[in-house]
């Protein structure tokens, strides 16, 4: 059977967790062209932390225990509760973009004991998807920003944000802060899986006019780790974002992201991820 690959899927914004003492972000990404998890005939989904997915473009359903189905569309914000049987995706051939997070600890546990999230009101309707993507995009750092911002800050961001929209009262939003021009393009060119051929370090050292040398040094120095590390995760990153879209087998991520072989594609995955592709997999469907 052949697979239609879609080259607009965009790789994750979070892949590995966030931990305070707060709570712990543990994943988090944007899906374009997904289908969803636990609809039907599939079984429903049970994970161990909280979820929400806010819905940008397209339109599905929510799954609860008992099979009732509602409605989800464009601004619409789907929550899951650890332990609760769940399920939300689109119908027949239609798919859909989304941006999600997985999240657990004290905080959540307490905004879940005083209503604040409440199971039995797991659908929340924003009305526009557009601003609530651009503050919840924002609240995880660049890569080469993130080891310089304290975990505390960043789940104390995401919980005000998550206020906000259960309140549905929404603050200004705060300007970007100003960083290296030149570390932002970097990251993109190198970020950037779709061209063929796709962009080597030295590619992208010539683009911005350095030697190789002099651009390995710096992206090191405010990254922390070399271009060519980078680019790998990269790989990862978007091979994560396929597998959660869960239309393609693993050994069709691997060829199409131009790994040698399934065996090197895993043991990379499992090196940065501690798991494997179809151990991620399963924790994504709940199984």
């Amino acid at each position: 059977m052949t697979h239609v690959i879609d080259h607009t899927i965009k790789t994750r914004l979070l892949l590995r967790p966030i931990r305070s003492h707060l709570g712990t972000i543990r994943l988090a990404g944007v899906n374009q062209g997904g289908v969803g998890v636990g609809m039907a005939p599939e079984p429903l989904r049970t994970l161990s932390c909280y979820t929400f997915n806010l819905i940008l473009n397209g339109h599905g359903f929510y799954r609860e225990a008992d099979d009732r189905l509602t409605p989800l569309q464009r601004g619409d914000i789907a929550f899951s509760f650890a332990h609760v049987p769940h399920g939300y995706g689109t119908v027949g051939d239609a798919h859909w973009d989304e941006l999600w997070f997985e999240f657990e600890g004290p905080v959540f546990d307490l905004m879940r004991q005083t209503g604040l999230l409440d199971p039995a009101q797991p659908i929340h309707r924003t009305g526009d998807s557009d601003a609530w993507f651009r503050r919840l995009f924002r609240i995880i750092p660049p890569s080469h920003l993130r080891q310089r911002t304290p975990p505390q800050v960043i789940v104390s961001r995401f919980v005000s944000v998550l206020t906000e929209i259960l309140a549905d009262q929404e603050t200004p939003e705060e300007p970007d802060n100003p960083t290296d021009d030149w570390v932002n393009r970097a990251c993109e060119m190198l970020g950037h899986l779709d061209e063929s051929p796709v962009p080597t370090p030295a590619d992208v050292a010539r683009k911005l006019g350095m030697s190789y040398e002099t651009f390995r040094k710096r992206f090191r120095a405010k990254v922390g780790f070399s271009p060519g590390q980078f680019q790998l995760d990269a790989r990862i990153d978007r091979a994560a974002a396929l597998l959660h879209q869960g239309r393609l087998q693993i050994k069709e991520i691997a060829a199409h992201l131009e790994f040698c072989d399934e065996f090197h594609f895993s043991r990379s995955f499992k090196r940065r991820f501690g798991t494997s592709p179809r151990e991620f997999r399963r924790r994504i469907l709940g199984r």
